[in-house]
């Protein structure tokens, strides 16, 4: 009697064992999503008050410091869990995932190249998202982009300028395949100059 009681207590403790570790780390991914998604709204709604003429200090150095936070969590998040899709995740927490990449150094961008170009094979992140990923690379290694989505405050002549763009004459046909709107459109709305 006392071995199957025993055997009854062990095989309940086993099964029971991974069942939490699972609960375990489900309740971790739902935390860490939730935290990069409240980071992201945080950075969301700076950024709508920062803009490239801003002499706004403080919020330029909260800006800084909330893409340095989510640039922490990102990696951790990234290695144990994966590229999360909206569908995941929630849309929020993906963006955090996006900005924290997109806002970070060169040398960073360059780390999650591979797992963003897995999210993108997968359809785990929207087309455009990574058109603005590919582009912002390309320019800060001094190339030209592809799909037109980078452009700069220029002094000399006070207005906003498209960096250089590879293949003009065809970046519609690209822009559309990825779900941008034509960059005559993208340059009315955003008063960048197409000349």
């Amino acid at each position: 009697m006392k071995n199957h009681l025993f055997l009854a207590i062990s095989i309940f403790y086993i099964i029971s064992i991974p069942s939490y570790s699972q609960n375990q780390s489900n309740n971790n991914f739902k935390e860490e999503a939730k935290t990069i998604e409240e980071l992201a709204i945080k950075s969301l709604k700076i950024r709508q008050q920062v803009n490239p003429e801003s002499e706004d200090q403080e919020l330029i150095k909260e800006m800084k410091y909330l893409d340095s936070t989510l640039l922490h969590k990102v990696p951790i998040f990234l290695n144990e869990y994966g590229w999360k899709s909206k569908k995941e995740i929630g849309e929020l927490a993906n963006m955090g995932l996006f900005l924290a990449i997109q806002h970070s150094s060169t040398e960073e961008m360059e780390s999650f190249k591979e797992i963003l170009e897995q999210a993108y094979y997968t359809n785990k992140i929207e087309k455009s998202k990574y058109a603005l990923y590919i582009d912002r690379l390309r320019v800060r290694n001094k190339m030209p982009q592809i799909y037109g989505t980078q452009y700069y405050y220029d002094e000399e002549s006070s207005s906003f300028r498209f960096n250089k763009i590879e293949d003009f004459e065809n970046v519609n046909k690209r822009r559309r395949k990825v779900g941008l709107k034509r960059i005559e459109k993208y340059a009315k709305q955003n008063k960048i100059a197409l000349d």
